[in-house]
């Protein structure tokens, strides 16, 4: 990818996840994707940033709870005044900087360079940390605290990372 080795992700017949490397840099991005079936070039689109929340596949966020670590879906809401983690991607270089491909450490990760914002049902939340996420490649970790009041019932959540927004997902509350 643009002369730098991309590590692979998680990879399957239908799909392939690669990290774009830190060091690129550019408007597009020329990549080469190789494996049994042959050689294919083409070019991506390159941004400092493009913040997304990870999804699974049937669309649920991956949101946890800060002090369990339990995922947060409507089975499972968010209270009031808790401290919520959002797995995401696309928040670009990070201080200290940080090898492309390589685990995030676990104690002291590197801290996310781009201003971090997220809004809950369109209102600022306080974001206590974005970095790598611990022990992970290609995935960040922002920490919000949520208000003290919330209204019961899903609500909106989205970040914005160098004027950029992310994709919009539910985080289902209760007082």
């Amino acid at each position: 990818a643009g002369g730098f080795a991309a590590p692979v992700l998680p990879s399957s017949d239908f799909e392939t996840q690669i990290q774009v490397p830190f060091e690129a840099q550019g408007a597009t991005l020329p990549l080469v994707v190789e494996n049994a079936a042959g050689r294919r070039s083409f070019g991506l689109p390159l941004a400092a940033v493009s913040p997304a929340i990870f999804t699974d596949r049937d669309g649920t966020p991956l949101l946890l709870d800060a002090d369990s670590g339990e995922a947060l879906d409507a089975a499972n809401p968010a209270r009031s005044g808790t401290r919520v983690q959002i797995l995401a991607t696309g928040l670009g270089r990070v201080i200290p900087s940080w090898p492309s491909g390589v685990p995030a450490p676990v104690d002291s990760p590197p801290r996310v360079e781009a201003q971090v914002s997220v809004r809950l049902d369109r209102e600022p939340v306080q974001v206590t940390r974005a970095t790598l996420a611990p022990g992970y490649i290609g995935f960040y970790l922002i920490e919000v605290q949520l208000p003290k009041i919330v209204n019961a019932g899903p609500a909106e959540v989205f970040i914005e990372a160098g004027g950029r927004m992310s994709n919009r997902v539910r985080l289902y509350l209760i007082p």
